[in-house]
């Protein structure tokens, strides 16, 4: 039998697979229902308002984003993911604010890099557009989230496959 605790770890990562698999509505109901039990997990209020995003409920999403960051500050996914909003709604200037925050608490994230150079080149800053794209290229050819420097067997492979052959 499950304990409580395994049943709501479970609801969570089955929330993740729901997300993951498309399904936001489901993602949306199991991300309410884990956070019933757990209000202050930060990630998965983020979770929730991508999810929400998804499924074109940005007001909602974008409050799911602030109140992750309630609980924590730094959490470079709710910047990037508010950044995300604000260029959609338009306000720019707001995205760069949001990105440049995300990148200034973990500057080796490539993502909101790379969402920063689109907002440069919409802006017409070219100069910035170009170095934001380089550094979210080289960033993910680091694949600096990998903690222990260790590919999984996947990536391995892939990385092996990409090389050029002589």
């Amino acid at each position: 039998m499950m304990t409580k605790g395994e049943t709501v770890k479970s609801l969570y990562e089955q929330a993740l697979e729901y997300l993951e698999e498309g399904y936001y509505d489901e993602a949306a109901n199991a991300l309410q229902s884990y956070l019933n039990d757990n209000p202050t997990n930060a990630m998965a209020h983020n979770k929730l308002g991508v999810a929400l995003a998804k499924k074109k409920n940005r007001k909602e999403a974008k409050q799911c984003f602030e109140e992750a960051l309630k609980y924590d500050a730094h959490l470079v996914h709710a910047l990037n993911n508010l950044g995300n909003i604000a260029r959609e709604e338009g306000n720019l200037e707001r995205a760069v604010e949001y990105y440049q925050k995300a990148i200034h608490i973990d500057p080796d994230y490539s993502l909101p890099h790379n969402n920063l150079s689109v907002v440069y080149k919409q802006l017409h800053r070219y100069g910035d557009f170009i170095r934001e794209i380089k550094t979210a290229k080289r960033l993910e050819n680091r694949k600096v989230h990998n903690p222990k420097g260790r590919l999984d067997f996947t990536s391995w492979l892939k990385e092996l496959w990409s090389k050029p052959h002589k």
